[in-house]
């Protein structure tokens, strides 16, 4: 599930899936960044997007993300790992309250 714009999805060439686990109140990305090392992958995620960007030397790509529903925020709890180039970033979900 995710409410990017096509062009933004579109000028970001690795494939990319996003999973929200509602019974576990998870939200999942997994991105195939191969053939960039974890010191080319940025990560920054505030409470409504998830941003994602890949510095591949001539040129940076990024791809911003926001999936979840008005009612629902990412919270504080966040992890990512990089594995032969992929990368796998779990933010847990929380109710909204602002």
């Amino acid at each position: 599930m995710s409410a990017s714009s096509a062009p933004d999805a579109a000028s970001f060439p690795f494939p990319t899936q996003f999973v929200y686990e509602g019974a576990a109140d998870r939200f999942r990305a997994v991105v195939d960044v191969a053939p960039a090392g974890i010191d080319d992958v940025t990560i920054e995620a505030d409470s409504r997007r998830l941003r994602l960007t890949v510095d591949r030397g001539d040129h940076v790509l990024e791809r911003t993300v926001t999936p979840l529903t008005s009612d629902l925020a990412f919270g504080e709890d966040r992890e990512a790992s990089y594995n032969n180039g992929i990368l796998t970033i779990s933010l847990v979900t929380r109710p909204r309250t602002e």
